[in-house]
């Protein structure tokens, strides 16, 4: 009788175990159809990148991305989607912090896809 509760207890905490989810990339909202700076991108910024890229002049990433016209350069002319895109523990993968969830660098690449819209 003891080695069935035993079991049981064990199976229970292993239902349990298996639909827990340590990522809250598990229950995002889709990627919306139109993607723009405003709505989607810059949250994104704001929350992965300005507070190493802002225009306090940061030694350790000299360039700020607070602006559309910034993020949008960066995105165009140099390397930040191939930053953004690095896998996880390499050396130059921004944020330094570790990768974004792929949902987010999705985004700004579907940004960019699209044309850059800002509104």
């Amino acid at each position: 009788m003891k080695g069935i509760k035993i079991i049981s207890v064990l199976f229970i905490i292993s239902l349990i175990h298996s639909c827990a989810s340590d990522s809250s990339e598990d229950f995002t909202d889709p990627i919306p159809d139109m993607v723009n700076y405003t709505n989607h991108v810059k949250p994104i910024i704001s929350s992965n990148c300005i507070s190493c890229h802002n225009s306090n002049a940061n030694p350790i990433a000299p360039f700020p991305l607070e602006t559309y016209d910034e993020v949008r350069d960066k995105t165009e002319n140099e390397n930040l989607l191939a930053r953004i895109q690095l896998p996880d523990g390499a050396t130059l993968i921004m944020p330094p912090s570790g990768k974004m969830s792929q949902t987010k660098i999705d985004i700004i690449l579907k940004w960019k896809n699209q044309g850059y819209k800002e509104n």
